[in-house]
């Protein structure tokens, strides 16, 4: 058993190493050199050269299977990139409908493009209607996936999604019988809509989330979200490995552990795996627990190593790109991090338990174990990918994850029952009973000071590496295993509250720091001193975060925790959308906001709300204001009697430090002249580009009146060409240095 999992991790490693390191050029010769040294290392009569066969014959596979799939799949529709096709294609399932536009998940089955899975993305929503299994035909221009916003992106590789196409005519329907491949997309469906019957809007998008995986409606319940995720308890709305654990465990409950009832368990796990779309980690949960669940029916012993590694290697095999899966790289971590230390972790922390007191509280002890086991491997992912470390998330965990279970098993019960009003109502009423615990649970850790830290780019490379070296010396150390796991724990957290306590003292030491936030195609600007924070803006998009949560984050990984002021241009979505995500993560004393100027209703409705449930003052400003935080200093300038949003923007200067910054919005040079000739902007040192960049702004009167060292463009991926080759030029003219937010990330300016 064990030479398959050598085989499969090898296989697995390789093509870790082709998506993430390995140009294409070289996969074929080491591919074939790695055979070739397979075949030498097979006829050769030195025993531990042929146990090197397995592993080579894998890393040969694992290199071709990915070349297989660049040279048949990715390569072909990165060919097409950019045109524009008639396509035909299968619904596989219902649109997910937006604002504006809606996107449908179908695989193409005409002659002018590869037979990939796609999204289409229709402005009309002429799709909004559409099912599962129904043909349609349509024009439309098509994009590689693995480029979104004029960067290279892998999600949609890593999720089986390998073009996407923006639709230009009208679409024709072609409806089509009953299809299997629909048929658990119809189910879904047809769950999610029962779930939405039965239970309240404030806890349906939760238990949509937990039951089959779909995120999307919990997204809007941003309180929730970002308690769940601050808590360390969001692993629970991704369908996962933990999941089909319960639903094998609520099967084994009704079924037994008789043969027959290990065969139903098996076939209502897959049902379940692909009911919730089949995602990575679903599938290898699925497979592990069959293997278990076989086990004992055919008397062998599972193998738990060569289970998980054979697994790995099957969804790689099907789709290499998946290695760059997040949910399927925190799957496996987590389930080796169980197999490798979670029953040492519970040894050691009921060394001195009797078994009589282990029947009462076992069960935390076995939760708290599993926790940290599972954080050994998925830590440096949740780091490196999210930016934070949920420090208490094996106590939300112990307060949580009992109600996770029973409300993800009852849900199910008031879903199939729910022709039985009596089972039905029994069952949706606990379950509303356990998901209250589990908010209050999320909100309780949530609120507890530094449950969660984030990290700075430096300071996570520090301390991952700081931490797997304290791990090591531990260890190995000589120490009782009771002192050393607590040791260990102990000075992991010391060094990460040190790195942070740093990071803090660092910012708060210097005179000022302007940072201008990479929130993609909008603006978001942080101004810090001492302990004072200013922000200016929030709002973005073509990111893969929202601006609001990109500059709440920024500012939790720098220490701070609270704003003075937010001071809001105008109410554009590329200025504003962040704004109500911002308000729950950072508490903002007041919003300085321009008065009578056109907004966004349904924006300004939701900053509105937001406010006043957080307790933010909204300030409206119809002249010229002078405010100070601290040793900061905002000057505000009045905004315009007349036109559009952006000519009666509410153009200000932040100084600190003896040094100034000019933000003029997206005010026209009409409205910049103006500011010119009636204020004397001669001190400014930094000017942030008006309207990101666009010739209708940043006008040669205004570049030379404030006479600035440098200027900073916020600008993202767009089609309007900002920055404008026109505006660079007078950039230029003007002797200014330009930095801009697309090639230089955030662009932080510190004042020592």
């Amino acid at each position: 058993m064990r030479v398959l999992a050598t085989f499969a991790l090898a296989l697995s490693c390789a093509v870790f190493l082709a998506d993430y390191i390995l140009p294409a050029g070289v996969l074929l010769p080491l591919s074939a050199a790695c055979a070739v040294l397979a075949v030498i290392s097979l006829l050769t009569k030195r025993k531990w050269l042929r146990g090197a066969v397995p592993a080579l014959l894998g890393f040969s596979v694992g290199l071709g299977v990915f070349l297989v799939k660049y040279t048949v799949t990715v390569k072909p529709c990165r060919e097409i990139d950019g045109q524009t096709l008639k396509l035909s294609a299968v619904l596989l399932d219902h649109p997910d409908i937006y604002d504006d536009y809606c996107r449908a998940f179908v695989k193409l089955t005409g002659e002018n493009a590869p037979h990939v899975k796609a999204y289409l993305y229709d402005t009309e929503k002429a799709l909004a209607d559409a099912k599962p299994g129904e043909r349609i035909v349509c024009t439309a221009r098509v994009r590689s996936a693995d480029m979104r916003y004029g960067k290279e992106y892998d999600r949609y590789n890593a999720g089986d999604v390998f073009l996407t196409g923006n639709i230009s005519s009208e679409i024709i329907k072609e409806r089509s019988g009953f299809t299997l491949a629909a048929l658990p997309a119809l189910v879904r469906k047809a769950v999610s809509d029962r779930i939405q019957t039965l239970y309240a809007p404030e806890f349906s998008p939760f238990l949509r989330s937990i039951t089959l995986g779909d995120k999307s409606a919990l997204y809007n319940l941003r309180s929730l979200y970002f308690d769940l995720s601050d808590a360390g308890l969001m692993h629970v709305a991704a369908v996962s490995g933990m999941h089909i654990a319960f639903l094998v465990g609520f099967l084994q409950f009704i079924f037994g552990n008789s043969r027959r009832g290990s065969v139903i368990c098996i076939v209502l796990v897959w049902c379940f795996a692909v009911l919730t779309g089949s995602s990575p980690s679903a599938i290898r949960a699925a497979f592990m627990q069959s293997l278990l669940l076989l086990a004992p029916v055919v008397r062998r012993e599972n193998d738990a190593l060569t289970s998980l590694s054979a697994v790995l290697a099957i969804v790689l095999i099907k789709n290499p790109y998946a290695a760059a899966n997040i949910g399927l790289q925190l799957s496996f971590g987590a389930m080796a991090g169980i197999m490798c230390f979670a029953a040492r972790i519970f040894e050691i922390l009921t060394a001195h338990i009797g078994k009589d007191k282990l029947k009462y509280c076992g069960w935390v002890f076995a939760a708290v174990s599993n926790s940290l086991a599972v954080m050994v491997f998925t830590l440096p992912l949740t780091v490196l990918y999210f930016g934070y470390v949920p420090v208490l998330s094996p106590l939300t965990n112990v307060l949580s994850l009992w109600a996770v279970s029973g409300s993800f098993c009852l849900t199910f019960v008031s879903v199939i029952f729910s022709f039985v009003p009596f089972i039905a109502k029994a069952a949706a009423f606990a379950v509303t009973l356990l998901v209250r615990h589990i908010c209050a649970a999320a909100s309780f850790v949530a609120a507890i000071p530094f449950c969660t830290v984030y990290l700075t780019d430096a300071a996570k490379v520090l301390w991952l590496a700081g931490g797997y070296v304290l791990l090591a010396l531990f260890g190995f150390s000589k120490l009782k295993s009771g002192i050393k796991l607590l040791s260990c724990v102990v000075s992991v957290l010391l060094l990460l509250f040190s790195l942070y306590g740093i990071t803090y003292r660092s910012y708060a030491d210097d005179a000022g720091c302007f940072s201008v936030i990479d929130v993609g195609q909008g603006q978001s600007i942080a101004v810090i001193s001492g302990d004072n924070t200013v922000m200016v803006d929030c709002g973005g998009g073509a990111k893969d975060k929202g601006a609001g949560e990109i500059a709440s984050s920024y500012l939790l990984s720098r220490g701070r925790r609270k704003a003075d002021a937010l001071i809001l241009t105008h109410l554009h979505s590329d200025h504003a959308n962040g704004v109500p995500a911002l308000l729950e993560r950072v508490d903002v004393d007041r919003i300085f906001l321009p008065k009578n100027v056109p907004v966004d209703e349904e924006l300004m409705k939701e900053i509105t709300d937001t406010a006043e449930r957080r307790g933010t003052e909204l300030i409206f400003i119809d002249k010229d204001t002078e405010l100070a935080f601290g040793d900061i200093r905002a000057d505000l300038y009045a905004p315009g009697k007349a036109g559009d949003a952006n000519e009666r923007c509410m153009m200000c200067s932040i100084g600190v430090g003896g040094h100034d910054m000019l933000i003029t919005a997206d005010a026209p040079i009409s409205a910049e002249n103006e500011l010119a000739d009636s204020h004397d902007l001669s001190g400014t040192d930094l000017l942030i580009a008006g309207h990101h960049g666009s010739r209708y702004s940043n006008g040669g009167r205004l570049l030379h009146a404030a006479d600035a060292d440098t200027a900073i463009i916020s600008v993202g991926f767009n089609t309007y060409g900002h920055p404008t080759d026109e505006t660079l030029q007078r950039f230029a003219s003007c002797g200014y240095n330009v930095l801009r937010t697309d090639l230089n990330g955030t662009v932080e300016i510190r004042i020592r």
